[in-house]
């Protein structure tokens, strides 16, 4: 058995971004992803034409800031991932891929046991960086709606060719589903937009990105 420092849980933004930090001050350390490559919400549950919804700017991973030469744009996903692969390497952080975690248990003082599956670590500190919102979540009516109607959850979609032919609703109208029902429009699927009484912000004001305000 294994004896680390620091688990860190998620190889992710959050748990790259405590790597990180863990490097600087040369503390004994492991991630551990049970995806293949790092970032693999990025990579595996955007469509195709997702991007930020904030400007680059404000993409402010530690000790990678955004350098481009376009500060008010919008990343795709493409170049999100990226920025995480050059991350790991640029750093040497200690990540460790395909290695999917099954339980935590207390070890005693200050000691936990971390299951990876076949393998057991022993370490004095947990990171749990997994997310909040790994799970779609769906209604409970969604089951009783015709098996004829195809559903998606906005992580399983990719893009307008992929879907039957027919009218499309978005149910919520938040980043994902404003993105989505404007690119099915502009594609020229008719499109139902659900909304709810939640205020809007205006894109920009006085010629700044309402991030930017904020």
């Amino acid at each position: 058995m294994d004896h680390v420092e620091s688990v860190i849980i998620g190889g992710g933004q959050a748990g790259l971004a405590t790597s990180y930090y863990l490097t600087r001050a040369a503390r004994d350390h492991l991630v551990l992803e049970q995806a293949s490559r790092p970032a693999p919400v990025w990579r595996n549950e955007r469509w195709d034409s997702f991007t930020l919804v904030t400007p680059n700017w404000t993409f402010r991973i530690p000790g990678a800031e955004y350098q481009g030469d376009a500060p008010d744009g919008f990343m795709p996903t493409g170049e999100v991932v990226a920025c995480f692969e050059r991350y790991v390497e640029r750093y040497q952080l200690p990540l460790e891929c395909n290695r999917r975690v099954t339980s935590v248990e207390p070890a005693g003082e200050h000691r936990y046991l971390v299951r990876a599956e076949d393998h057991v670590i022993e370490a004095d500190n947990v990171v749990v960086a997994t997310g909040l919102f790994q799970r779609p979540k769906l209604p409970p009516a969604a089951s009783l709606l015709s098996s004829d109607l195809t559903q998606l959850h906005s992580s399983a979609y990719r893009n307008p060719e992929a879907l039957p032919a027919g009218a499309v609703l978005v149910v919520g109208s938040a980043q994902s589903g404003c993105q989505i029902a404007e690119e099915l429009y502009q594609r020229g699927r008719e499109v139902f937009l659900c909304t709810d009484g939640t205020g809007r912000a205006p894109r920009r004001y006085r010629g700044k990105d309402i991030i930017w305000w904020l």
